[in-house]
């Protein structure tokens, strides 16, 4: 007995004191393997490579691994379907709509995304069916977003029951945390004979989230035939529909406008800094800072949208990339004065001195080393050598081969005259001898016999 319980024991020890191994983290270096993710969404990813998604029909991936932008960007991402999966959303009378779901994310989901960038990410989603968009994720629940930026214009057209636009999630949960917003949101009902429910935020347009040390700067239009929820930084803020959940405000700073109306006989129109509208009473706020104003309009025969001409016509101004600052085009109306930023480019990096680190042979590359002026440092591989040729001499064209001669026949070696004489007396004299030994005695009684 107790020697199979130190087998057990020894067994346990060899479990333990195998190594734990360790997550396995797939690099992102082309828009090709970032749409790869949708392939397997569970899994651990970094970004290595800045990324420019001009002319990219992006489909939004439903995620629930983690995703490190490692500081990178990605540029121009447009956004204009939804993903192939809805989730229910819930509105503050606690009814549950089957949505659709627009952002890089559709749904994202006991997940993680930390230290990524969308510059000028632009969305313009027109549907008939209950919908949020929002620049990372349209759908996020129990997920973590840290670190992040989100800049760019996001334009949302529907009608149904309950929508909604958000700089960085559109409807759910989790914790965002040391996020920067820049964005310009439009939200706008188009059906005027039904009232429904519209969601506005500079991180989250409606849910139940953490915000803490996030800086957002807002410039929001909805156009309201039903109720408007509003805010510099959420919507609307509700209970969880779990339970008791205590949603932190803590930290963050708000700077902008929303310019709305909203249309119906028991007109709410909530419309603030903060939150537009609190549905909990489970909730914390401390040091949080406002510069915001509630621009409500009370005229309802147009679609309020950023003040520009009918047919405007711009003046483009190029700047170019540096190695800090992304290039883009600054487009100016020249009849009414609107202004919006376009067309971003990857950062230009500038090296103009290389360090040959391995020398390229005919076999392998090489691999050289330079940094740009911000320090930053920067790879490049070598050619590999060119095989040096081994080729036969050739003649020069005004010589001519000279005619083959035949080989000479070789001289005949005289043979040399031997002396024969002297073995043939030799051999005579040993045959004599021989038969004298042989027939030179008698047989014995005869004749022959020696005396």
């Amino acid at each position: 007995m107790k020697k199979t319980i130190w087998l057990w024991v020894l067994a346990l020890m060899m479990v333990l004191a195998i190594p734990a191994t360790a997550e396995e983290v797939t690099e992102i270096r082309t828009v090709q393997e970032l749409q790869a993710v949708a392939n397997n969404p569970e899994g651990s990813y970094i970004l290595m490579e800045d990324l420019d998604m001009t002319g990219i029909d992006w489909k939004p991936i439903d995620f629930y691994g983690s995703l490190d932008g490692n500081g990178h960007a990605i540029l121009n991402l447009e956004l204009s379907q939804p993903g192939d999966t809805t989730a229910k959303s819930c509105d503050g009378n606690s009814i549950l709509y089957e949505s659709w779901y627009v952002g890089l994310f559709g749904i994202l989901k006991e997940a993680e995304v930390r230290d990524l960038k969308l510059i000028n990410v632009r969305g313009l989603v027109e549907t008939d069916n209950s919908c949020f968009l929002a620049g990372l994720a349209g759908y996020c629940e129990a997920s973590t977003i840290t670190g992040c930026t989100v800049t760019g214009n996001l334009e949302l057209r529907a009608h149904d029951r309950m929508f909604g636009v958000g700089g960085i999630a559109g409807y759910g949960s989790g914790h965002v945390r040391d996020c920067t917003v820049d964005v310009t949101l439009i939200c706008t009902d188009t059906d005027q004979t039904r009232r429904d429910e519209q969601f506005m935020g500079g991180i989250l347009a409606t849910g139940f989230m953490d915000i803490e040390n996030c800086t957002v700067t807002i410039d929001g239009y909805s156009s309201e035939y039903g109720y408007a929820h509003n805010g510099g930084l959420v919507g609307m803020l509700m209970r969880h529909p779990l339970g008791d959940w205590t949603c932190n405000l803590q930290g963050n700073s708000v700077i902008g406008k929303i310019t709305f109306f909203e249309v119906n006989s028991d007109r709410r129109a909530y419309c603030k800094g903060l939150v537009g509208e609190f549905m909990t009473s489970y909730r914390t706020e401390s040091d949080n800072t406002v510069d915001f104003v509630n621009n409500e309009q009370f005229v309802y025969d147009a679609e309020i949208r950023p003040e520009m001409c009918q047919e405007p016509e711009y003046e483009q101004t190029v700047v170019e990339s540096d190695c800090t600052t992304y290039g883009h085009t600054v487009y100016t109306c020249t009849s009414c004065g609107y202004r919006y930023t376009d067309d971003y480019q990857l950062l230009n990096h500038m090296v103009t001195e290389w360090t040959l680190k391995e020398a390229p042979t005919t076999e392998k590359e090489g691999l050289s080393v330079g940094y740009c002026s911000c320090g930053l440092e920067f790879t490049r591989t070598e050619e590999k050598l060119e095989p040096i040729p081994t080729e036969a001499p050739t003649m020069a064209p005004e010589m001519e081969p000279a005619p083959i001669q035949p080989a000479p026949a070789e001289p005949e070696v005289p043979v040399e005259k031997t002396n024969l004489l002297l073995p043939a007396v030799i051999g005579g004299i040993v045959v004599l001898i021989l038969l004298l030994l042989i027939f030179g005695r008698k047989k014995k009684g005869g004749k022959y016999l020696r005396k």
